[in-house]
């Protein structure tokens, strides 16, 4: 099956790179499309039904890839092959936030980081907007369960030597990929900006000490993450 992973990249170019080292590494026949998206949610969503609207090329199976993303082993890619002979769309848990954004009608949601799915689902959901609580991909997962061949969930855990936020997605004991979740929200920014937060978290700023502990979580990962690929 050709397969086609639609990458939605706003002010995150060296995690844009790792991600596509990683696909090029464990799934080059998967090609990846990368899409320009803008600040939220809602420039998130736009640039994907654009991509179905004017750029899609002819494929089997559509990919919504997050550049905070590292595809883990050339397994990877069989095992999306193979769950799809019998569902339409696979892939894994939100695994930051509030248990209520994982639920939708009773129905389990995938999320969209790394979400695979049949092309005829994905040209059959209306919209790719969040809608409350739930990201992009709830009509996915709502309309694979009504109208399609349902969908298969992975949970994500700890790896060793990945950061503990880090969400770590493996089947049978084999590694996938990891999602670090905070990729856009906590890049790094202008040096000045970075010297008074780091003066703020010394003087006790919670926030400051948050934002810290979440940058280095995306050097951890950044670090990790080319530790697999280059090895």
């Amino acid at each position: 099956m050709t397969a086609v992973a639609l990458i939605v990249e706003y002010q995150t170019p060296d995690l844009l790179a790792l991600c596509l080292a990683s696909l090029k590494k464990f799934a080059p026949t998967v090609k990846p499309l990368v899409l320009e998206g803008g600040d939220g949610a809602e420039h998130h969503a736009a640039a994907i039904e654009a991509a179905r609207r004017w750029r899609m090329p002819e494929t089997d199976i559509v990919i919504l890839l997050d550049t905070d993303v590292v595809i883990l082993s050339d397994e990877w890619w069989p095992w999306v092959e193979a769950s799809l002979k019998d569902v339409s769309a696979v892939g894994g848990l939100r695994h930051r936030g509030d248990v209520t954004q994982l639920y939708c009608e009773g129905t389990l949601l995938l999320h969209a980081h790394c979400l695979a799915m049949r092309r005829d689902l994905f040209e059959a959901v209306l919209s790719f907007k969040a809608f409350g609580a739930w990201d992009t991909a709830w009509e996915v997962s709502r309309l694979a369960h009504r109208k399609f061949a349902g969908t298969h969930v992975v949970v994500p855990q700890s790896g060793e030597g990945w950061p503990a936020r880090v969400g770590v997605y493996a089947d049978q004991g084999t590694w996938l990929w990891a999602h670090l979740g905070r990729g856009t929200s906590f890049r790094p920014r202008p040096w000045e900006r970075e010297v008074l937060r780091k003066l703020a978290a010394r003087l006790g700023s919670p926030r400051a000490k948050k934002i810290l502990s979440y940058q280095e979580d995306r050097a951890a990962f950044l670090r990790k993450g080319w530790e697999i690929v280059n090895g």
